[in-house]
Parts: structure tokens; sequence; C-alpha cells
């Protein structure tokens, strides 16, 4: 496992902070999980109806843990700063582009990708800190170009984020996809991978 340098906005301030990226979600960060990020989304959910709910609101990060951990083929990461876990990430090298200028291709296939309660504005106002979604995309880029996959990246989009990845991240979408949930399915080509890389502290 290794630990980044990386910088989020912390918006009670609009102050740059350093946090710290991990290649590896760890004991200890599913434990921060459970012991702060999972309450608050259970306080934030209770008594409101599941249309009102965080699409991922039911996901059970030490539960999945389990099951991605033999293979070797999915990587994960996470983030803290100031001594709490801000965003987590699960990725796979798996899947294959469908784009047609890079149809067939391998890309990085981020599976999950989940910021804490606190750092969302419909549950927290302001929220504690931006940025880090966009550190994560960052990270399945580095991933991606570490593999030899140049960047190329794909992902089916919560129902709620679809515009940050396409207006944030930069990503194509290529339409909802009925056999994953109806959620929209997005993708990243060299290209847009180095546009993105060229303003790293989009936060």
């Amino acid at each position: 496992m290794t630990k980044s340098a990386v910088y989020l906005r912390k918006l009670a301030t609009n102050q740059t902070v350093e946090a710290s990226l991990f290649d590896e979600i760890t004991d200890e960060h599913l434990r921060m999980w459970k012991d702060t990020w999972s309450p608050a989304m259970e306080a934030y959910c209770s008594g409101r109806a599941k249309a009102d709910k965080p699409d991922d609101h039911e996901w059970d990060w030490e539960w999945k843990a389990e099951r991605w951990r033999p293979f070797l083929t999915f990587h994960s990461f996470a983030i803290v700063c100031e001594n709490e876990l801000q965003g987590l990430m699960l990725a796979n090298d798996l899947k294959s582009a469908r784009m047609q200028e890079q149809f067939g291709k391998p890309v990085v296939y981020v599976e999950l990708l989940a910021t804490a309660p606190w750092n969302r504005s419909k549950i927290q106002k302001p929220k504690r800190f931006h940025g880090v979604g966009t550190v994560m995309v960052a990270a399945a880029i580095q991933l991606s170009i570490d593999l030899g996959f140049k960047g190329r990246v794909g992902l089916h989009s919560l129902p709620g984020a679809e515009t940050f990845y396409e207006n944030d991240c930069g990503m194509t979408p290529l339409g909802n996809d009925a056999a994953y949930e109806n959620w929209m399915y997005c993708e990243m080509t060299e290209k847009q991978a180095a546009g993105f890389r060229q303003e790293p502290n989009k936060i």
C-alpha cells in the first residue's frame, strides 16, 4: 500500500488542504466507514422515502471488501483528511471500451465511487470538503496509465452524478444501460484523460 498527498478544498474556510490518497482500502478505512460514515448516512436516511435517499445509501463497504479482496484484478482507493475518511473507490481492469474510436481496448472500470455524507451538498450545507470525486477520477486515470491503458476509464454513473462525470470530468456519456439498472454508461478516452490531467486542481 502506498500513500500520496492530494488536495481538497475545505468549504468552511475556502482553503486548500492536504489529504492522503491510499491505493488500498484497509481494515482501518473500513472501521472508519463503519464508525462515522455509515451512521451519518443512516441518520440522514431515517424517515425519508427511498426516492429521497442517496443512490448509494445501501452500499455496505465491509461486505463488498470481502468479495473483491481475493482478486488481483480489483484495485481499491481511500482518501483520508483531518483523520476522517472522505472517499472510497473500487475499480477493476477486466473491462473493454465501448466507444467506437477505442472499441475493444482495455479500460479501468470504476465499480464504485463514493464521497462521505458530509461532503454532499444535499446532505450537509455547506459540505465539508470539495474535490473528493475529482481526486478519485484522477486516481483511476493514473491506474489506467500505470497498467498501459493510456488513461482510458469507464463507469456506470449513479443518476445523481451524471453531470459531474460529463461536465466536470469530460467523460462521454454513451446512453443508459438497461443491463445495469438503466444507469448512464460513461467513458473517457486517452485524449480526454490527458485534458483532465492538465487541470489537476479543479477543486
